[in-house]
């Protein structure tokens, strides 16, 4: 499949070996004429030492204080008092940077209905601001039929239900939350025939059946109810592929009808949950379901139900807040950190958490920059708005600035729900960044007095809770999906990305988008005294500093690449059945990607003779820097992955099953898996252009004759 290709990797392996030994004499002969100025892990280390925990528990009890949805005044509250803090801290530019998107809103209409009377009816609260539950970007409309419970709804449930011969047409799927994004559920459902979903968060994952619930204990009461929206494409639907701005065409909904939701969805509390499991009765009695379906009774149902869904959508104006501290040596370099601002209700975890330790970050910035400090890349931090909703205002952004960012950025870091019950760490980010992450998590002190430092807490708990040993190597880092406002950074534009938090062990903490996420349960079964939070933010500032003030750029391109072959060598195993019967051969696609473990083996040589607390011959160094930068930019395809035009990236992309998570040869996999022989060629193909891509961008060097 790629002769044309083989005939020219082994006419250019002498020139890369020669242009990267030029490149290693060049480094060792200007790195032996320099000196080397002030420590980073000395300025590093003094600004963690800054980060205060009681002023970040203070953050969390003022922003928490009341709901503040996306498109609410009480959201604009929060965003007027993030400028009016930020312009104090001496920073070069605050801004606001608006654009108008579509939003989705609750009305007090949606009801579900069986045995001739409404039996739930959510309706909005006038003594607050606190959202009924919905699912937002839900089909309208009203639907009846017989319910079948679905499990998690994932393709294995259904392929299960489909193997036990259940008919799923026209039903009513009864479905609980966890394991995939609830929005992947509904498109599963829809594929499927069913006419419409009902959501509800079960007990036994988060609920009465593991403890003591809120407030005596963690757990989510048995009327709690998950908010959510359920939209599988992100940013603003109405100006899909390019930027919302206010006055400017904005699509109908008759326009945005293939990428809308198809599917009627509502969230219930268990208490009706239950009452609907129990109409379980007289069809299908024989197909009790295993103890991993929670031993209910998939159904049909003996009752018909109906399922009325009716949502307002409207164009609504969405605030990003932006502020600038300009870089000295490499202004035109961007290091970027983000958090999302709206919440569902009080959103303490979530976003509260990420964004109160970000606040305390910038304050400890500004105190440094009174000593005249300035970093050497510009810092830019972000807060987004309406990310609840779909991720929109990050979205926006990147779309905007999609050119300048193309250039310009070098890192997207992430800070979400950074601590909620923190049980273990979960580190995401692009492989070339891995080895950021673990030094920094070994300078970093743990707040669990049971470890040393962070890295030690985050073996250990490897080793707790997955009984995994990981005391010879490296803990796992996992693959970036859409779950967060990093998605637009490396998908859209090929931006390395970093998304970090404590979380608990199981999977989502039990009070996730609900009325129960407040500061009195983060203080009381979160992190009470916001060490955790302190700790996160020492180890995140770390980062920061170090992607924007060291001369080489903290990053491994034989990391990527290392970890680019394992999951090519995986991807081949995996589906060796399938690719036997389709006929596809992927011996170059191999060959590729080992050639460009070799290339980035030698690159990264050349990077280890470099010293990093010097300056050095500006050319030489922008030249490596760029090498570092732009890797991730390889491997963009400006027409997207196979049904996903917003999804450029070919080496790590949501998964199309649960965009959640992350996805490695995403348009491979997919392809692999539709039996569909030419396509699945032809994403082959695609990686292989992009493969050879990156590995040509890694060894094209300066003329130093």
């Amino acid at each position: 499949m790629f002769e044309t290709w083989r005939y020219y990797m082994t006419r250019r392996r002498f020139l890369i070996g020669l242009a990267v030994t030029l490149l290693i004499v060049a480094v060792i002969v200007i790195v032996a004429s320099t000196t080397s100025g002030t420590s980073t892990d000395e300025t590093s280390d003094t600004l963690a030492n800054t980060i205060n925990n009681t002023k970040i528990g203070e953050n969390v009890q003022f922003f928490a204080k009341k709901a503040h949805p996306a498109g609410s005044d009480e959201n604009l509250e929060l965003a007027n008092e993030i400028v009016k803090r930020w312009s104090t801290y001496g920073f070069n530019d605050v801004f606001e940077n608006n654009y108008q998107v579509l939003l989705s809103f609750p009305t007090d209409n949606s009801y579900i209905k069986y045995n001739g009377e409404v039996k739930y009816q959510p309706k909005h609260n006038e003594n607050n601001n606190v959202i009924p539950p919905f699912n937002a970007f839900s089909k309208n409309g009203k639907v009846s039929g017989e319910v079948v419970y679905v499990n998690y709804g994932t393709v294995e449930d259904f392929a299960k239900l489909e193997s036990l011969g259940v008919d799923l047409a026209d039903k009513i799927a009864l479905c609980r939350y966890g394991k995939i994004f609830r929005g992947s559920k509904a498109a599963n459902a829809h594929e499927k025939g069913m006419v419409g979903m009902i959501l509800y968060t079960d007990p036994s994952d988060s609920g009465s059946g593991k403890g003591d619930t809120f407030p005596d204990g963690p757990w989510l009461p048995d009327t709690g109810v998950q908010r959510g929206n359920v939209k599988t494409i992100k940013g603003d639907l109405s100006t899909h592929l390019y930027p919302s701005y206010v006055g400017g065409y904005h699509a109908s909904e008759a326009e945005m009808e293939e990428i809308l939701p198809k599917l009627p969805v509502i969230p219930i509390p268990y208490t009706e949950a239950s009452k609907i499991h129990n109409l379980m009765k007289s069809i299908n009695q024989a197909f009790a379901t295993p103890d991993s379906w929670g031993g209910y009774k998939i159904g049909p149902s003996s009752e018909v139900i109906e399922l009325n869904v009716e949502n307002e959508n409207r164009l609504t104006q969405c605030r990003n807040i932006i502020s600038v501290i300009d870089g000295k040596e490499e202004p035109d370099r961007w290091v970027i950190v983000g958090f999302h601002r709206d919440a569902w209700i009080n959103g303490a975890a979530d976003p509260v958490s990420g964004l109160s330790t970000v606040m305390e970050i910038t304050r400890s910035f500004s105190e440094l920059m009174k000593t005249g400090w300035q970093p050497r890349r510009t810092l830019i931090f972000a807060s987004w708005d309406a990310e609840e909703p779909g991720i929109m205002g990050s979205y926006e952004f990147t779309e905007d600035y999609m050119t300048s960012l193309k250039h310009k950025a070098v890192t997207y870091i992430n800070m979400d729900t950074i601590v909620s019950q923190p049980e273990m760490l979960n580190m995401k980010s692009t492989p070339n960044l891995f080895e950021l992450l673990y030094s920094a998590a070994k300078a970093t002190m743990s707040p669990d007095p049971g470890y040393k430092t962070m890295y030690d807490f985050w073996v250990g708990a490897e080793k707790q809770h997955n009984n995994k040993d990981y005391s010879k190597g490296n803990p796992p880092v996992s693959l970036i999906g859409s779950g967060s406002d990093y998605t637009a950074f490396l998908n859209e534009v090929g931006i390395s990305c970093i998304d970090f938090a404590y979380k608990t062990s199981y999977g989502t903490y039990p009070v996730y988008h609900t009325q129960y996420d407040t500061y009195e349960w983060l203080i009381k079964f979160g992190d009470p005294n916001f060490t955790y939070h302190q700790r996160m933010g020492q180890f995140a500032i770390r980062v920061i500093y170090s992607l924007a003030n060291e001369a080489l750029l903290p990053m491994s391109p034989q990391k990527y690449a290392t970890e680019v072959q394992y999951l090519a060598a995986d991807l081949v195993e995996k589906y060796a059945d399938s690719l036997k019967a389709l006929g596809v051969n992927t011996t170059d696609f191999i060959a590729l990607s080992n050639e460009f473990l070799e290339v980035s083996q030698v690159l990264e040589e050349a990077l280890e003779q470099f010293d990093h607390e010097s300056e050095t011959d500006w050319l030489l160094l922008r030249n490596l820097n760029d090498k570092l930068m732009l890797l991730d930019r390889q491997f963009i395809c400006e027409g997207g992955l196979p049904g996903r035009p917003s999804f450029r990236h070919l080496l790590f992309a949501p998964s199309s099953s649960n965009t959640y998570a992350g996805a490695a040869f995403p348009g491979v996999a997919d392809e692999i898996i539709k039996q569909a022989q030419k396509s699945t060629e032809k994403q082959l193909s695609l990686v292989a252009t992009k493969l050879d891509a990156a590995i040509r961008s890694m060894h094209t060097t300066i003329s130093f004759s």
